[in-house]
């Protein structure tokens, strides 16, 4: 699984204190965001990936193509791309109804027919639930005549995109098989951004019996962007030989908690490479200014 780089954590090891009291300079909202694909997720398997960031379309992200093995004729189409704070379920239709209507005006599709739009909710595995939109679609494709389900999400500061298309011939087939795929291969893709994300890292340091801010679960905010270290556990780390074991030193295991928490929510403000087996990495690297805050959205 991707994970925390450790110079995050051997930067605060041997001088923790000022580590931790250190102010930063603030940081572009993002910085690189990696998308992480499986190459394969049970009988999907990943055929083609495409990123749109180096070929100087940064607003159009990057794209993953899966197929079914089951049902081969099935094509399906995984776009993220940044969104922005400010970004809607409607808005992000809207942009889509567009995109269709500018490929017809080109010749690219002709006798579209819109199906109902409805709402759906993915499922995450962390328990958490994205709520999305399912826009279905019938459509003369060149030669051929399609049936298609478009799947819209935001979540954070990205949209999330899948297109799925059958031959119609197949439409009866399609709402199962492209349900399947979305719960399958979508909730495996890892997003994950370094910068700021509009957030900056609070650190408190408690004396006495102090408690630490409400929420917080071991020393950690629950989206890693705060730690509450008690004034004699700095003081001991601080002290201790930067040869000691890290897992006897608290400031190296908040941080790392703090990291794997950041990850998770999908913004890290410490290093971050990401690793594993049988993934596909795209990394989107943004100038300074492509991201404006408060609220953050993308620049143009």
């Amino acid at each position: 699984m991707p994970r925390i780089v450790a110079v995050a954590a051997s930067a605060c090891l041997a001088l923790a204190a000022p580590c931790l009291a250190a102010d930063k300079p603030a940081r572009p909202v993002i910085e690189d965001t990696y998308i992480i694909a499986p190459r394969s997720v049970g009988e999907y398997a990943l055929v083609e990936t495409v990123n749109y960031g180096e070929k100087g379309e940064l607003l159009a992200g990057a794209a993953l193509r899966y197929r079914d093995k089951l049902l081969p004729s099935m094509a399906a189409d995984i776009y993220v791309y940044p969104g922005g704070d400010n970004e809607t379920l409607e808005h992000a239709e809207q942009t889509f109804r567009d995109s269709v209507k500018s490929a017809a005006t080109h010749g690219i599709y002709s006798d579209v027919r819109w199906g109902e739009p409805q709402g759906y909710e993915l499922q995450q595995h962390d328990g958490s639930a994205w709520q999305g939109r399912m826009i279905p679609m019938q459509v003369h494709h060149q030669q051929d005549e399609a049936a298609s389900r478009t799947y819209l999400f935001h979540h954070g500061l990205y949209d999330y995109k899948l297109r799925v298309d059958v031959p119609a011939s197949e439409a009866a087939d399609l709402p199962a098989a492209a349900d399947a795929l979305l719960r399958s291969v979508l909730p495996a893709v890892q997003v994950v951004s370094v910068g700021g994300c509009g957030k900056q890292m609070n650190i408190d340091v408690m004396t006495g019996t102090a408690a630490a801010p409400a929420g917080y679960v071991d020393g950690v905010a629950p989206d890693g962007f705060g730690i509450a270290i008690r004034e004699t556990d700095l003081n001991a780390a601080a002290a201790s030989s930067s040869k000691a074991p890290p897992e006897d030193n608290a400031v190296v295991k908040l941080t790392l908690l703090a990291a794997q928490r950041q990850i998770a929510h999908g913004c890290t403000s410490f290093p971050f490479e990401p690793q594993g087996d049988n993934v596909a990495v795209l990394k989107l690297h943004y100038p300074a200014d492509f991201w404006q805050s408060g609220p953050a959205n993308p620049g143009h």
